[in-house]
Formats: C-alpha cells, sequence, structure tokens
C-alpha cells in the first residue's frame, strides 16, 4: 500500500513538472517605471545605462520543447538585471527602470545619480567600467507644431493643390503601415474612428484622457482620416494602417506642448522595429542621442522609411532625428531657416505645413502650423508611394517627394509613370519586404 501511495505521489510529481515545462507562463513581470523618469527637476540627473546582453532570450537550461515561449516583451534576463544592480549598488544610483533592447541585443538600465554626486565624474567613472557599453545623459525632445490663432480661416489650399482626389484613384496607401511616434491619438474621432489599427502607451505618468493628445491626434488626421463620410476632412492616406505610439506627453494641458525623452522614445522606436512597420513618423527633434542613433540605424538597415521634422532652430539641443543618415528630413515650406551644417547629407524635403486643418480631441478640428504638420504630409505621400512600389528604397522616395510641390505630382501615381521616373542610374539596396 505504501509503495502504491509513492508511485501515485511520483506520478503527479512528474505530471506537475510537465505542465510547467509545457505551459507558457500565465502572467508576465509588470514593467516598471519610478514616476521620477518623468521628473523634470531631475532631467539633468538622469543617465542611461546600455551593455551588451547575450542572455536576452535564451532558453533556460532543462527546456528541451519546442514550445517554450520567450519572456515577456521588457522582462529582462537575470543576468542583466544582476548587472544592473551591482552597478546602482558600486556607484550608489537609483534604478528608475530596466528592459531588454532586443532589436540591438542590449539591456538599457535608467540611473537616478543623487544630488551630492557629480553627474560628469559618474558618467566618466561608468565609460571606463568594463561592465557599460554605453553611458548617456537623458535627451529631451519637443514636438513641432503650434495651433493657428484665426479661428474664422476655413479655406485649405494644401490637398487640392496637388489633385489628391485624382492620387487616390491609383493609390490611398492600401497595406501601407504607419507608426506615428508622438503623444497619444483620440481614437474615437468621427474621422479616425476605424482609421488607427492599434496604440501602446510608453508613457505611464500621465492619465490617459485623450483629451491631453492634441499633436498626435493632429497628426494622424493628417494623414488617416476617413474620407467620404459625409463629414470633416480626408487624410493623405485614408486606407493605410495606423499604429499609434505614445512616447510624448503634453507640457501644459489643452496645449499642443508635448515633451518626450531617450527612455519613451526607446521603447517605441524598438516596438516600431519587432512591428516591421513600413514609415515611421517623427514629428518631434531634440539633441543627438546615442541608443535612439542605433535603433534608427537598425530600422534603416531593416528597409524601415523614416520621415522627421527638421528643427526650426540651428542649436545643439535640435536637428536630430532628422539629421541621422538615412533619414528623411522635413520641415514647412514657409520656414525660412536654414539648414545647420550637420545637415548637408541629409535628404531634406519640403511640404504643406501652415494653417493645416486637421482632427483634434474629442470630435472637433482647428487649424494647425509647424514641421510636424508637414513631416505627417510626407509620411502620407510616402505610403501612396509605397502602395505603388514596396521596394521604394529612401533616396528614391526623397527624389520623388522633391516633385511633390509640383502641379504635375500627381500624374507620377500612374505605375509606369512612377518607374520611368525613378529609373535614375543610381545603384539601389533592395528593400525588405515587410508585413502589412
Amino acid at each position: 500500500m505504501q509503495t502504491k501511495r509513492v508511485r501515485i505521489h511520483a506520478f503527479f510529481f512528474s505530471l506537475l513538472m510537465a505542465m510547467l515545462v509545457v505551459l507558457p507562463a500565465s502572467a508576465e513581470q509588470e514593467f516598471f517605471v519610478d514616476p521620477q523618469l518623468f521628473d523634470s527637476t531631475q532631467a539633468d540627473r538622469i543617465i542611461l545605462v546600455t551593455y551588451t546582453d547575450k542572455h536576452i532570450d535564451r532558453i533556460p537550461v532543462g527546456v528541451a520543447n519546442q514550445s517554450y515561449r520567450r519572456r515577456g516583451e521588457y522582462s529582462s534576463s537575470t543576468w542583466g538585471k544582476r548587472v544592473a544592480s551591482s552597478i546602482e549598488a558600486d556607484y550608489k544610483l537609483t534604478i528608475l527602470s530596466q528592459w531588454p533592447i532586443r532589436e540591438i541585443g542590449e539591456h538599457c538600465v535608467v540611473y537616478l545619480i543623487d544630488e551630492d554626486q557629480s553627474v560628469d565624474a559618474i558618467i566618466k567613472a561608468l565609460s571606463e567600467d568594463d561592465r557599460v557599453d554605453n553611458v548617456q545623459t537623458m535627451s529631451t525632445f519637443k514636438v513641432m507644431a503650434n495651433s493657428y490663432s484665426d479661428p474664422y480661416y476655413r479655406l485649405q489650399f494644401n490637398i487640392q493643390s496637388m489633385n489628391l482626389a485624382e492620387i487616390h484613384n491609383h493609390a490611398t496607401g492600401k497595406n501601407i503601415t504607419i507608426a506615428i511616434i508622438d503623444t497619444g491619438i483620440d481614437a474615437t474621432h468621427p474621422d479616425l474612428q476605424g482609421q488607427i489599427q492599434q496604440t501602446k502607451d510608453f508613457v505611464t505618468r500621465k492619465s490617459p484622457e485623450s483629451l491631453n493628445d492634441l499633436h498626435g491626434t493632429a497628426i494622424a488626421g493628417v494623414i488617416a482620416a476617413k474620407p467620404n463620410n459625409g463629414q470633416g476632412i480626408v487624410g493623405i492616406a485614408p486606407d493605410s494602417h495606423v499604429i499609434g505610439l505614445k512616447a510624448c506627453w503634453e507640457i501644459k494641458t489643452g496645449s499642443f506642448e508635448a515633451a518626450c525623452n531617450s527612455f519613451t522614445l526607446a521603447l517605441a522606436l524598438n516596438t516600431a522595429i519587432q512591428m516591421k512597420v513600413d514609415v515611421l513618423n517623427l514629428s518631434l527633434t531634440g539633441p543627438h542621442d546615442p541608443l535612439l542613433a542605433r535603433l534608427i540605424e537598425k530600422a534603416v538597415q531593416k528597409g524601415m522609411i523614416i520621415i522627421a521634422s527638421q528643427a526650426d532652430r540651428n542649436d545643439s539641443k535640435s536637428g536630430f532625428p532628422a539629421q541621422q543618415p538615412g533619414v528623411i528630413a522635413v520641415r514647412s515650406t514657409h520656414n525660412t531657416i536654414t539648414p545647420s551644417s550637420h545637415d548637408s547629407d541629409a535628404l531634406t524635403i519640403s511640404a504643406p505645413g501652415q494653417e493645416i486643418l486637421t482632427t483634434l480631441p474629442k470630435g472637433t478640428y482647428d487649424f494647425v502650423s509647424g514641421n510636424s504638420l508637414a513631416t505627417a504630409h510626407v509620411s502620407g505621400l510616402t505610403a501612396l508611394l509605397l502602395q505603388i512600389n514596396r521596394n521604394l528604397t529612401h533616396q528614391e522616395i526623397s527624389r520623388l517627394l522633391e516633385k511633390a510641390n509640383e502641379p504635375t505630382f500627381y500624374q507620377l501615381f500612374n505605375k509606369n509613370k512612377l518607374f520611368s521616373t525613378i529609373s535614375v542610374k543610381t545603384s539601389r539596396t533592395p528593400k525588405q519586404q515587410t508585413g502589412s
């Protein structure tokens, strides 16, 4: 009897172990972000440390079956967290958040430096630490739009002037995925209902109220507002698959002023790469950021078309990511700022960005101006061009977009005309096919 009982216990123990191996985890560890990460008064004491983590997605020892599911989207490896904790203790820092950047194989940790410590001294020491590959300060970025002051001005020519109705006979952005990294988007707006395929929020400190998501909603309206619904406006690429990645937050309630930082933008960029989007809209600017530069370089290598706002001034605190190689920089046709010396190799396009009627939260509309709107305009046009030919490179798209202000631009959307226009004698790098 005792032997039988032992056998039953052994059987159920083996069954339990088998279930633990075969079944995926039912819940992921919650992604932790300390609210201090978004405290503007602490911004100059926050740093990002990254190091190569070869343990990301490694299958644990003893798991031999093929049903193993990789760690949660933001779950770090044990080795990565152990290194982060040792650095925290050695330098008397405070961990605000950490996560694995899978697309570039790095573990990223955000630390807060105590007020009684020298930021420069800590950065210098970490840069010489064998455990660390890169250390940088937390960069801050701003969006590039402001509202139009005359509420009675109700005439727009930016869409009619390029004969968008004729273009839509040939292309509407169908099967092209556009990711908007910005504030959130009010997907309940009548002109945006059903137009936003997916949203993700990387800003954990703010209320989800879409009333605060002015900028992202305005950008989405320019790109994808619903046509033929008897109200509102028409987006440039209304049949595109739009994904909203919220990485920015409002500075003042009810204002277009919004900010992002290295941390939230890195989360959003990594997600956009993983989603294999076709077009990435970045209607923002800030200082050069090493971590974001590595992610953007990875996105360009994978064939993603990145559209970014040119800065409205020439200084060290703006100009990125529009200055990054492989990125198409955009400025409003009314912008008189001349590109800086860093922009000599940049692909810069001018597009309508003044007094653009677009969507705002709570079903409203208004006129908005800025390089942000011009950037959205170009992102929409890029989706139209990619629908005709998905293999276009960013250089070819840039050359085609240079013609967007010409009265005959709409004629390019005749497929034969498009192919003849891009048959310039230049070397081409095939663009990876991406999912729609």
